[in-house]
């Protein structure tokens, strides 16, 4: 492939015709090709390799493919010299570089969908304008990007460690471990990937609400499109994770979940759409609210495969176990009636029936009974019908509780009363006496409901905006499982001490009703920093002495990016911009490539990856130490 990129550039860049104020005219090209132009042709033939791929030999003769190399020279790899794929061609295209007039998918489009959202949610960002790493269409960037990162900090907590305030070293890692990550969660889940493609039973996410005042802080110009990218790059590699029988929940209010829903719809197949559950998260009206009080959220439930998928039953609580009642003392026990009649008419189940007290009942018009003529007697000698007290009404069929099945088929209402509400979820939080972070923790019952219909013990629960730590709280309570990404520094506080807590035997949330008495333990480790290290430092810096030491030392062993000409630049460049702004240049000259330490460079001195990092990495990655 690169070669043969090379290879085609040397030789357009030796025709005027295919080049402009020496930028080769892609479209020129294009079009050339598409004529047969004699000029190209003969360009083409003078490298074996262009014409080893693209002409092929007929009866003596070399027939050019000019449809391979259109599509070649289309391709994204060939010149930077467009955003998306939607600059140079005219109409939507599906993803796979049709165009949706030859297809009858429907898809959402959106400005620079093809693009992958560079950083995060957090200071390496720092508010810019949505920068989209492809900006130059470099497929190996994009590789090196997702690939998988060494790892550091690595610290095993279990309730011996979490009692002696010390954690205990890590050694080797296995798929057992619960584990909670800090870092960038695009590249974390890349990373993860390479351990845990197809093994995740469950994921649930609560990502930004893209609200503008949520943690999610771009552009407005670009707000949306750069949401809708930062959810897709995400949710592309979730769906690696997933095993064939797994599920993904993404819970989202209404600003964003009917576009999520048709996102996912493209990323999972729309045919694994399984339901919008609704939970009901205030517990009473919001008065002041200007239209309506939002008084619910969606959580948008797929599959990855659903002919592969099901979910389990939840179980008969007191309210659903005491609509059973015996008022006619029946040996058989609690039963409750249901409707004997059905929505339609049929021929051989409209008949009279005389109740008990000698009254004539036929269904009413456009309805029949759901049982015929010949099966009526039976359910009568069986005492399977029920006509009231008085024997006067009209007949319906007993259920018993003895033959129901133990669980009730989850509905996609989410009562507060059932699964919590925003302020129970709070107060839980408030309970643990942690420091508060800027967040909206989801109820622990909420996570139960979810964790208990998409997974069963010894399963995986993955969640990559772990916020709180509710949803890796709740599986551990669970017995699952799991694996926790944040990406905050609020994490030492939230998820990082609840998960000790939780180790303790804390009893707040579902603790009591599951029992839960502590114990178990968890691994932590962050994404090793590189160029991340100067995007903390630019941070903090307190005034322009500092910014020029830090530019110093990127200057020496930082990574800056390769579409920058830095030569000539010097601090004192930005010296006489405002400490934000200035702040702002350092920051952008850093490659957001090397924010992170990538596997191939373990054992690069210039990281100075610490022995027992290095050796938790391999084991993690199940590398030959």
């Amino acid at each position: 492939m690169q070669n043969l990129l090379d290879d085609l550039t040397a030789l357009l860049q030796a025709e005027q015709a295919f080049i402009s104020d020496g930028a080769i005219l892609k479209n020129a090209v294009i079009e050339a090709a598409l004529n047969m132009d004699a000029r190209l042709l003969e360009l083409l033939m003078q490298s074996d390799t262009i014409k080893a791929h693209f002409f092929t030999e007929v009866a003596g003769a070399l027939v050019f493919d000019k449809v391979k190399f259109q599509d070649f020279v289309s391709n994204k790899a060939f010149l930077p010299d467009s955003y998306t794929a939607f600059k140079n061609r005219i109409g939507l295209t599906d993803g796979r570089g049709d165009y949706l007039s030859q297809s009858r998918d429907v898809v959402l489009a959106w400005p620079y969908k093809d693009c992958v959202l560079e950083g995060g949610m957090t200071k390496e960002d720092r508010g810019r304008n949505e920068v989209f790493w492809n900006t130059t269409l470099a497929p190996d960037d994009i590789t090196r990007l997702f690939e998988p990162k060494v790892l550091t900090g690595w610290e095993r907590w279990d309730a011996e460690a979490v009692a002696a305030g010390k954690a205990k070293p890590v050694g080797e890692v296995s798929e057992d471990d619960n584990l909670l990550i800090k870092g960038n969660n695009l590249l974390a889940l890349h990373s993860l990937r390479a351990r845990y493609a197809g093994k995740v039973k469950l994921i649930y996410i609560d990502p930004p609400y893209n609200t503008g005042n949520d943690g999610f802080r771009y552009n407005d110009r670009f707000n949306h499109s750069a949401w809708l990218t930062f959810m897709r790059n995400r949710l592309e590699v979730a769906k690696e994770l997933l095993s064939r029988d797994g599920a993904i929940f993404v819970n989202l209010d209404d600003g964003e979940a009917h576009y999520c829903k048709v996102l996912m719809d493209e990323v999972f197949g729309r045919e694994n759409f399984v339901a919008n559950l609704i939970w009901q998260k205030k517990y009473a009206p919001q008065n002041d609210a200007k239209w309506f009080s939002d008084d619910h959220d969606h959580i948008l439930c797929f599959a990855k495969d659903r002919r592969n998928w099901s979910p389990n039953g939840i179980e008969r609580n007191e309210a659903a176990t005491a609509r059973y009642k015996n008022p006619d003392d029946d040996p058989r026990g609690p039963w409750q009636s249901d409707n004997a009649l059905r929505n339609e008419y049929r021929v051989y189940a409209f008949f009279e029936i005389i109740t008990p007290s000698g009254r004539s009942v036929y269904p009413p018009e456009g309805t029949s009974w759901r049982f015929n003529e010949d099966e009526y007697p039976k359910l009568l000698e069986d005492n399977r019908l029920w006509f009231g007290a008085s024997g006067k009404g009209v007949p319906r069929i007993k259920r018993f509780l003895s033959e129901v099945k133990g669980t009730i088929t989850p509905q996609t209402l989410l009562m507060h009363k059932d699964v919590g509400h925003n302020q129970e979820a709070k107060r839980e939080v408030a309970a643990l006496g942690l420091p508060t972070a800027d967040q909206t923790p989801k109820p622990e019952r909420l996570l139960q409901r979810i964790i208990h219909i998409g997974s069963n013990e010894g399963d995986t629960v993955l969640d990559f905006f772990a916020g709180s730590g509710t949803t890796a709280a709740t599986a551990h309570k669970m017995k699952r499982k799991w694996l926790a990404i944040e990406q905050m520094d609020y994490i030492q506080d939230f998820p990082f001490s609840r998960f000790q807590k939780v180790i303790e035997g804390e009893q707040g949330g579902i603790s009591k009703a599951v029992e839960w008495q502590g114990g178990g333990s968890f691994v932590y480790a962050e994404l090793a920093a590189s160029n991340s290290a100067f995007a903390d430092r630019i941070e903090a810096a307190p005034d322009m002495a500092a910014l020029q030491s830090i530019h110093a030392d990127m200057q020496a062993t930082g990574y800056l990016r390769y579409d920058l000409d830095m030569s000539g630049f010097d601090s004192n460049d930005f010296s006489a911009l405002p400490l934000e702004d200035a702040k702002r240049v350092l920051m952008d000259c850093l490659d957001a490539n090397h924010l992170y330490v990538n596997l191939g460079s373990l054992g690069d001195a210039d990281f100075d990856i610490l022995d027992e990092d290095a050796r938790a990495t391999r084991s993690f990655y199940g590398l030959d130490q």
